[in-house]
């Protein structure tokens, strides 16, 4: 009888052992999911405040329908928040890309998204 139960208390701690490495994975998709989406709202913020920047005339500070000198800056007063870190990759007088890294690591890597903006719309590229 003491053999039974040693094996049936072997055998539920390897289920709890399992649902615990199950529910850390479901949660860290879903932080991984939630932060990529936010990463998506800051990007989509940032390309309508650069649109602004472009459609505005030289002498008020603006491109005057040019992307060519637009900086962080000129978006928003932070290029860092708790979920990623901001930048411009590349500038254009047709179109700017930002790039935003998430401070959750998905994988073996940083979540990466992508977004150019040019004076009509965005792009979207999810790296990571």
């Amino acid at each position: 009888m003491g053999q039974q139960q040693l094996m049936f208390v072997l055998l539920g701690v390897i289920i709890v052992g399992i649902a615990i490495a199950a529910g850390l994975t479901i949660f860290s998709g879903g932080a991984t999911e939630a932060t990529r989406n936010v990463i998506i709202v800051d990007l989509g913020y940032f390309a309508q405040k650069a649109r602004e920047y472009y459609w505005k005339p030289t002498s008020l500070g603006g491109g005057n329908k040019s992307f060519a000198g637009v900086t962080m800056r000129h978006v928003s007063q932070v290029d860092e928040n708790e979920h990623a870190r901001y930048y411009i990759e590349e500038t254009t007088n047709d179109y700017v890309t930002f790039m935003g890294i998430g401070k959750i690591i998905a994988g073996s890597d940083s979540i990466r998204v992508r977004m150019r903006a040019d004076e009509k719309k965005n792009t979207l590229e999810i790296i990571n």
